[in-house]
């Protein structure tokens, strides 16, 4: 066996995300999001999965935190819920909400784990939801507004930012045309780079900053230039339209052209792209999952691909492709195109966690994908990609956004006791950990 060593300074982590794990969705003058009117009747009590206490971490922080120490987390990704610092989106500020990140961020750096935030993890404020969201430019203007709080009280402590997890997400999950899903997406891009501005002339602004995308490498299901062509344009739609602003200042032509011909078009207004020019990430942060192989399909008129599986491969329980190689393919291709730091913000999978024997969550089906990743980042790093911190997600098992039922955490949480429990793929990522490396 042959130990393969990360480089001094690699930082290794776990992420989690406000609504995802707080809970006390009503309590100390939390504001609402569009996520709370989900599965909710009119008199708001639930019908259906809800995030309203989910792993109760807001009433747990410390134990969570001892947890986290435990595990030998030497860093921690977490996003702050702007409604419980201005309930409305702007205005009026929470005094009982800056107080919680006060301890979190306190109670982390006393425990020896580097605080990294995410200023914004998908849950919008309601009030600025019913304006219009993010294609309402007015919501730009309220989330500088809240990141300057941010950045002027905690910055002091956190030196690791990020603007937007997954914009992707954001725009195009959703049934809208394409014209208004351009909008978002531009809408944040620019909302990204004039946060990274605010950053840098802050009082704080001694740190790092960047933000979130989730990527995909993209292959094509033959040498067929048909297919070759079609993942190289879900590459574009994926992947280039948010690097390609974010790092180069500008957006993929290619692309440009695309939309285009379906009559849609970014909304840039002046100063938009110079903004985005002027402010580049200080490194890229990427979720990355799975891959895509993608074959030629004539009746998709926008991308023409459709997704051609192997049906010899594993996959976990949200469809995803377990294909640790594509990792770093990914991470090569970064590399070459952009030449940026990169932090591996979020990679992990969903598996059923069946078997508990001895009080272990045996889940070797995770342990064996973090271990086929953990080996492609060492390897990416080994041949010149410049990794500076990977994060398992998740911490927990969590509310996935409408379910509990895809567990991607390393630590089991009990649904009626809310009992945390270190799964057999946690102790095999604390060893990592402490042995700096992974064997081969």
């Amino acid at each position: 066996m042959t130990t393969r060593h990360f480089p001094d300074g690699f930082a290794f982590g776990a992420a989690t995300s406000a609504y995802q794990i707080e809970g006390a969705c009503d309590e100390d003058g939390r504001g609402r999001t569009a996520w709370d009117l989900r599965n909710h009747d009119e008199q708001g009590h639930p019908t259906g999965p809800v995030g309203d206490v989910a792993c109760d971490h807001y009433h747990r922080y410390q134990e969570d935190i001892a947890l986290m120490k435990q595990l030998g987390l030497q860093t921690y990704r977490f996003s702050i819920s702007w409604v419980r610092i201005f309930p409305d989106g702007v205005g009026r500020l929470n005094a009982k909400g800056v107080a919680f990140y006060d301890a979190l961020v306190d109670g982390l750096l006393q425990a020896g784990i580097r605080p990294a935030v995410t200023v914004w993890h998908g849950d919008l404020p309601l009030a600025l939801d019913r304006a219009g969201g993010w294609e309402n430019r007015a919501t730009i203007t309220a989330y500088l507004a809240y990141a300057q709080f941010l950045f002027d009280h905690y910055g002091d402590r956190v030196k690791t930012w990020y603007t937007h997890n997954e914009p992707w997400c954001a725009a195009y999950l959703n049934d809208y045309p394409l014209p208004r899903q351009l909008s978002i997406a531009h809408h944040l891009l620019v909302a990204h780079a004039e946060a990274v501005r605010l950053y840098r002339q802050s009082k704080n602004g001694d740190g790092k900053i960047g933000i979130v995308l989730n990527l995909a490498r993209q292959y094509p299901a033959s040498a067929d230039p048909a297919d070759v062509a079609a993942a190289r344009n879900v590459d574009g739609f994926l992947n280039r339209w948010f690097l390609d602003p974010v790092l180069k200042g500008r957006y993929p032509a290619d692309m440009v052209e695309r939309y285009q011909g379906f009559g849609a078009a970014a909304p840039i207004l002046a100063g938009d792209m110079e903004a985005l020019m002027a402010n580049p990430s200080d490194f890229l942060g990427i979720n990355v999952y799975s891959r895509g192989v993608q074959k030629a399909d004539p009746d998709n008129a926008f991308l023409g691909s459709k997704d051609a599986p192997d049906p010899r491969s594993v996959y976990t329980e949200m469809g995803w492709e377990v294909a640790p190689e594509s990792l770093y393919d990914l991470l090569m291709d970064l590399e070459a195109t952009y030449g940026t730091e990169i932090q591996i913000t979020e990679n992990g999978a969903a598996f059923q966690d069946a078997v508990m024997q001895d009080g272990v969550v045996r889940d070797d089906d995770r342990l064996a994908y973090y271990k086929g990743h953990l080996s492609s980042v060492e390897r990416a790093i080994r041949h010149g990609c410049k990794v500076t911190a990977y994060y398992a997600w998740s911490l927990f098992d969590n509310f996935e956004w409408g379910t509990y039922e895809m567990k991607f955490g390393i630590v089991h949480v009990d649904p009626v006791t809310l009992k945390r429990t270190v799964k057999k793929s946690g102790m095999y990522y604390r060893g990592v950990i402490a042995a700096r490396g992974i064997e081969e």
